[in-house]
Parts: C-alpha cells; sequence; structure tokens
C-alpha cells in the first residue's frame, strides 16, 4: 500500500503542455517491463466539471500499444500504478495523457521506495531542447511528440560550451522514443567534463520531449530526473525557492548549482544572490560561456565555511541573455538526492497534487515571496483525493523571506488518516515561488516538485465552515 501511495502522490505540473481546448500531458520517461510495477502516475483536476483522462502508451516505433481512460471528479485526484494502467505489458514504452478538459496536472515517480525514487511533472514539448545535467552515470530519454518522424540531433556539451564527442542522430518515429545511456551514445567522450547535452529536431516544425535519469550524482545510491527545457526561452532571471547546505542534527546538506547559458554567441555574465533565513544575502558574480555551462557547490559559490545555511537563490542575467540550469541538494548522510527545476514566474494561486505525509513518508513545503515589499496574506489547503477538505492554515510571508515547514505543521489532521494521498492548494494576495518536497523520513529518497500554474479562480476549495 506504501507503494501505491507514493506512486499515487506527486501531481505538480511544470504546466502540463494545453491548448485552450485540450490537457496533453507527455511523460516521456521510458519504462521498461520490470518498471510497470514500481512506477506510477497522479493526476488532479482542478476543474469545476468531471474530466476523463486517456493514459497512451506508445512503443518505441510510435504504435500505441495500449490505452486506458480514466475517470477524476471535479477538483479531485487519481493515482495509479502503470502496472494497473496497463496490466501485463511486456515492452518499454512511454506515457501521454489527453483529455478534453483543460488544466489536469500530472506527475510521475518511480524507483524501488526503499533506496531510491524520483519523478518529474510533465515534459516541455518542443523543436530544440537543452538537457541542463548531464553526470557520468546518466540516460537520456527523448519521445517524438509530434506526427511525423523526426530526425534528432544530439550535442553533447561541457563547461566552454563545446562538443566533446562527435553530433549524434537519431531517426525517431512519430510517437516513438529514443532510450540510452548517455555512455552508450558518446563513447569518445570524457563524461566527467561533460555538462548538458542540446536536441535538436533536423525540421523545425517536429517537436520532442525528453528527461535525463542520473544515477549516484552527489550522493550514492541515488536517482535524480529532470526534464529538458525549451532551448528557446527568453528567461533572464530564474529563482530557486530552497536551499539547504550544511550540517543540521544528525543530517549533512550539500547544494550543487548549475547554469546554463542558452546564447550560443555571446558570453553570459550572471549575478547570483543567496539569501538566508534571516535576510541577510551573499552575491557571486560568474560568467558562463557562449552555449555553457557552470556548476559549483553552493559553497563554493557563495564562500559558505562553517554552519547550515537555508534560504534561496535569484539568479540574473547582467548580459540580457537567457539562462536556465537546475539546482540539486543532497543529504550525503542518506543518500537522499532532489534536482529542482529553475523558476520564473511568482505565481498567487499554487497547486502541489500530492500528499504523501504518513510513515515512513513527510510532505514539506517551501513558500517564497521574493516581492521587494509587502507581506503576503497566505491560505493553505491540504485536500483529499476526493476533493474533500483535510484542513487548512493562514499565515503572513514577509517580503524577500522563505517560509519552509513539514505539511503537518501547517495542517497536524494530514497525520490522522487511514491512508495518504490528496493535493495542497495555496492562495496568496501576492505573487509566491514554490516548492514541494517529498521524502522519506530516514531521508534516502527526496523529490522535488514545482507547484503547477493555474490561472487565477480555476480552482475553488471548499469552505470548513
Amino acid at each position: 500500500m506504501i507503494k501505491k501511495a507514493v506512486v499515487v502522490l506527486i501531481c505538480v505540473v511544470f504546466l502540463p503542455i494545453c491548448s485552450p481546448a485540450q490537457s496533453i500531458l507527455n511523460f516521456p520517461h521510458v519504462l521498461g517491463p520490470l518498471e510497470f510495477g514500481t512506477t506510477g502516475f497522479a493526476l488532479v483536476n482542478p476543474g469545476a466539471t468531471e474530466a476523463i483522462a486517456t493514459f497512451t502508451l506508445f512503443g518505441p516505433d510510435g504504435v500505441a500499444l495500449k490505452s486506458s481512460d480514466q475517470r477524476i471528479r471535479a477538483g479531485g485526484q487519481i493515482a495509479k500504478l502503470a502496472s494497473e494502467l496497463f496490466p501485463a505489458t511486456l515492452a518499454a514504452a512511454w506515457v501521454q495523457v489527453t483529455s478534453a478538459t483543460a488544466g489536469l496536472q500530472g506527475f510521475w515517480f518511480g524507483g524501488d521506495f526503499v533506496n531510491i525514487g524520483d519523478g518529474s511533472e510533465p515534459a516541455a514539448s518542443a523543436p530544440e531542447l537543452v538537457v541542463p545535467m548531464i553526470t557520468p552515470i546518466s540516460e537520456i530519454h527523448v519521445a517524438n511528440t509530434s506526427s511525423l518522424d523526426v530526425t534528432v540531433i544530439m550535442d553533447l556539451l561541457n563547461g566552454d560550451g563545446l562538443n566533446i564527442d562527435e553530433r549524434f542522430p537519431q531517426r525517431i518515429r512519430s510517437n516513438g522514443f529514443f532510450k540510452a545511456s548517455v555512455a552508450d551514445i558518446f563513447r569518445k567522450a570524457d563524461l566527467n567534463q561533460a555538462t548538458h547535452l542540446r536536441l535538436r529536431c533536423a525540421c523545425a516544425t517536429n517537436t520532442i520531449a525528453a528527461v535525463v535519469i542520473a544515477r549516484d550524482f552527489i550522493a550514492s545510491p541515488s536517482m535524480a530526473v529532470l526534464n529538458a527545457l525549451p532551448a528557446s526561452t527568453s528567461t533572464q532571471t530564474i529563482v530557486f525557492p530552497h536551499l539547504v547546505d550544511g550540517i543540521r542534527g544528525t543530517t549533512n546538506w550539500k547544494s550543487v548549482l548549475s547554469l546554463t547559458n542558452l546564447s550560443v554567441s555571446t558570453p553570459n555574465d550572471v549575478s547570483i544572490v543567496f539569501t538566508a533565513e534571516n535576510g541577510t544575502t551573499r552575491t557571486a558574480q560568474r560568467t558562463v560561456q557562449p552555449n555553457g555551462s557552470i556548476r559549483e557547490t553552493a559553497r563554493d559559490v557563495f564562500g559558505f565555511t562553517t554552519g547550515f545555511q537555508n534560504g534561496w537563490i535569484r539568479v540574473s542575467s547582467a548580459s540580457s541573455l537567457p539562462i536556465t540550469g537546475f539546482l540539486t541538494y543532497a543529504e550525503t548522510v542518506a543518500s537522499g538526492v532532489a534536482v529542482a527545476s529553475p523558476q520564473v514566474d511568482a505565481l498567487t494561486n499554487l497547486l502541489f497534487p500530492q500528499i504523501v505525509d504518513l510513515s515512513p513518508w513527510w510532505t514539506g513545503l517551501a513558500l517564497l515571496n521574493a516581492s521587494p515589499r509587502g507581506t503576503a496574506n497566505v491560505k493553505l489547503y491540504a485536500m483529499n483525493p476526493d476533493g474533500s477538505l483535510i484542513g487548512e492554515a493562514d499565515f503572513t510571508i514577509p517580503f524577500g523571506t522563505k517560509v519552509a515547514k513539514l505539511l503537518s505543521e501547517w495542517v497536524p489532521a494530514t497525520q490522522n488518516r487511514p491512508s495518504d494521498g490528496g493535493f495542497v492548494f495555496v492562495l496568496s494576495d501576492l505573487p509566491l515561488f514554490g516548492a514541494e518536497l517529498f521524502f522519506t523520513r530516514n531521508m534516502q529518497i527526496l523529490g522535488n516538485i514545482p507547484a503547477a500554474k493555474i490561472p487565477p479562480g480555476t480552482y475553488v476549495p471548499p469552505s470548513s465552515q
């Protein structure tokens, strides 16, 4: 039951890719036949009407192997193991979820639920992608989300933005996939020098989605998952709302920050500001080479010497050039590792569509008011899968401040339920950044989930009265 509850979990999205009339959620993670029983999907329907979500399983040649229709009540959540959605599947495949209802949110999670585990929100689909995280032991999964066959050109790059092996072309059928370890694709490369990967469709009218799975990054054994991001982003400022580093009690945290310059022709001068929980700041300057990356521990970037650090990071380009990256934090004693994608937009409506808060799991939330002035008045709702209210909390967050707590500290009733599941909705009168951390109480498994972006008024929580 724990396995299913975990899998039932985390529904948060990097904004599922939605047309005005429908939801299309791409999960390019390729499931092997033995992974269907240990990989799950969760969906939340924040809308006011029932939704039918169709899960479709695509094989390597793009053939739809199986499909499964699932009803999601208005304001409710479902969670299923892949083996429940697609029984007795003996082939590798990736999953796409479609619905005539707009605004569905989703998440997948996999692992052994004892030593390793992680997942991700639906992946963005675009003609050109950047995979900001490549490690010596990493695997790339690419799904062709377009209606035509596509040739994908892969460039493995180092911190200076230079190819460290020959470009690798791969033909992928419409709705098909490609999956391989980076070491098998780029056999001549020194993977200790590799930092990131660019994927480009030979025909710009086609689109792909991709995800990387890194093993034993920072701590071992561990599993870290990060979606590829569109290379066309124009974002010049990114935020990571939660950073921890150093020794606290029996834990020892280590954080690594990586930044990628999306300009292929011009160096990018960036300012990196860490704001501690007491409001003090530290600023570092770095230059990221064209098409290049930097990757450093938070201790090296900000000159931390001793003590535990708890705060948040804002990265801005002084060169008016686009940037992306990731932040990883690891608890090195127990080997839990979480990787966070950059956040761009602060939101007044935040959805964290999973609660896994009974032993051996905890759910935590970090909420950041990055505004230069003004105190945010915040209302937090914890919801059951059927859409009923578990409990709620009211609090304030001063400007420039991050608040990070266990969900049970805000809503103790999450500890008094017979089973896990559900989601969290946060409503604020000022825009907030937010992240959910889902983890085992022994810290061996960590998972970071960004807040889902839903338009104001999309979801209306029930009254506690």
